[in-house]
């Protein structure tokens, strides 16, 4: 009797298997589904973080400023001193040039790609610090009314060209290149923490 049953159940194998299969082409029996973590959610938890400057240079930098009116120069009228300006020199990544298209994620959503922008200075973030700079020298035989007054030529043309020397000396320091190998180091460490097995990040324009 049972192997009447076995029989007849292995010869009904066949006609199983092609119903399911019918099935299956008409949408009546779909495969099962798999959950992926797709590029977007990944993108908006990068910028959720809002991790953008990743490393401070802090340095000094001389700045002279010097004013000679031309018609009263030959009589050795003249403005001029030296200051020593200290400040820093944020740099990190804009995020805000994070597209979609900079995330990849595997379809099994086990593995993760990310292209992070070039690093950049935030200029606008350049901090002077005030209380640790000073005047070198200084020699003022000029009159207010003739030259700039000492306070207006501080704010006029040594803070300026004081936060372009900073920017200059920092970047021949490689804050950029620091930020870059900082930044990549960051952001694995971050996508694995979010489950991710296997982790690529890039920055662009360095081969790290």
């Amino acid at each position: 009797m049972y192997r009447l049953l076995i029989k007849i159940a292995w010869n009904a194998l066949p006609i199983i298997a092609l119903v399911l299969l019918v099935l299956w082409l008409l949408g009546l029996f779909p495969p099962p589904t798999s959950t992926v973590t797709a590029g977007p959610p990944v993108l908006e938890a990068i910028k959720h973080i809002n991790k953008q400057i990743f490393i401070e240079h802090y340095n000094a930098v001389d700045v002279t400023f010097t004013e000679v009116p031309n018609w009263v120069g030959k009589f050795g009228i003249k403005q001029e001193f030296i200051v020593l300006i200290r400040g820093r020199v944020p740099a990190g990544f804009d995020l805000q040039q994070l597209s979609e298209k900079d995330v990849w994620v595997s379809s099994d959503g086990k593995r993760v790609q990310l292209t992070l922008p070039s690093p950049v200075i935030f200029k606008d973030n350049v901090f002077i610090d005030f209380e640790n700079s000073r005047i070198l020298s200084q020699s003022d035989t000029c009159p207010n009314f003739i030259c700039e007054d000492n306070l207006v030529a501080y704010q006029s043309q040594v803070m300026p060209t004081g936060r372009d020397k900073l920017i200059e000396f920092a970047l021949k320091n490689g804050i950029l290149e620091q930020s870059a190998k900082d930044g990549k180091a960051y952001y694995e460490q971050f996508l694995k923490s979010l489950g991710f097995e296997e982790v690529r990040v890039n920055v662009n324009g360095y081969g790290l």
